[in-house]
């Protein structure tokens, strides 16, 4: 019987794939199988990955079109024989014993998913600083703490049993934003579904080369989130759309400041004015500080270089 199955989704991403398969092989595991899922990459990529697939012992390839992360992992789940599934992202690095750590967190804590925390890194895994999650024991808690983003999710931190896989559905693939926060809600909330978190440091997180452009205008932020925060509004009475918008008016208005978008900053004043005068006004003193602002980053990035 298979123990494990490892779902690593790719789409055009095959020049960081090996990193990812030769992090899995140094785990020394008895029982488990690769399934790499080309979410529609391009011809000449998807034949690199079966070049590069061929080299590694209980990996196979699966191809389909394109429809994203969440997607792409619900595809590699239903093709699992395993009886716990790991998600790893193509360019994203697990240390040795990582899970068979958590594994040793999934038994004796009766969990039925365990989480971790990473190292970021640069695109060649030089490490850059640690970003470390706190799980609350209370379910209520761990809801609200993942609905107003407070847990920073990193799918390859992720071991689920398949069966609590199964029961919540897999993830959402209606949700093109948080679809991971979306999927611990799940768990959490059914039952007795439990997460615990593995404290160690087992994961290298890639920063992304467009991560930062990536952040978009206020307006398209506030859409990437929207579909997210309705869908558990509804189910939970005590989950609020509007706080949660609030928080990230605040969290985006301090980046914008710090990076100088001012007409991103305008637009989110004007959005902070409508729902809090309070933070408005507050924020609105901040832009005459972005120097002190983005000193104040710089010095928080040594702190955390520091470790290393």
């Amino acid at each position: 019987m298979t123990i494990l199955s490892i779902i690593i989704p790719v789409y055009n991403s095959s020049s960081c794939l090996e990193d990812a398969l030769k992090s899995v092989v140094i785990q020394n595991l008895d029982s488990y199988e690769i399934i790499v899922v080309d979410d529609g990459s391009t011809k000449e990529e998807h034949y690199a990955c079966i070049d590069i697939c061929k080299q590694y012992a209980n990996t196979k390839l699966v191809t389909k079109e394109n429809g994203g992360a969440a997607s792409a992992r619900n595809f590699g789940a239903k093709k699992a024989r395993g009886i716990l599934l790991a998600f790893l992202d193509s360019d994203d690095v697990w240390l040795k014993n990582k899970i068979l750590s958590q594994i040793g967190y999934l038994k004796t804590q009766n969990a039925d998913l365990v989480l971790g925390n990473i190292i970021v890194t640069d695109y060649f895994l030089n490490a850059k600083y640690k970003a470390s999650k706190k799980i609350s024991k209370n379910k209520y808690s761990l809801i609200k703490d993942l609905f107003y983003g407070k847990v920073i999710m990193n799918t390859p931190t992720i071991l689920v049993t398949k069966d609590m896989f199964i029961r919540v559905g897999g993830f959402d693939e209606s949700l093109k934003y948080r679809e991971d926060h979306s999927f611990l809600i799940d768990v959490v909330g059914n039952g007795n579904g439990k997460i615990v978190l593995d404290p160690a440091y087992n994961t290298l997180r890639r920063e992304r080369e467009n991560s930062l452009s990536s952040v978009c205008d206020i307006y398209s932020e506030l859409d990437k989130h929207m579909p997210f925060w309705l869908k558990f509004e509804k189910k939970y009475s005590f989950l609020i759309t509007k706080k949660a918008r609030k928080k990230l008016l605040s969290s985006l208005c301090l980046y914008y400041i710090r990076n100088e978008r001012d007409a991103d900053i305008k637009e989110t004043l004007r959005c902070l004015k409508n729902d809090s005068y309070f933070l408005y006004l507050c924020y609105r003193l901040l832009t005459n500080s972005s120097s002190i602002l983005s000193l104040l980053y710089t010095l928080r990035n040594k702190l955390r270089n520091a470790a290393f």
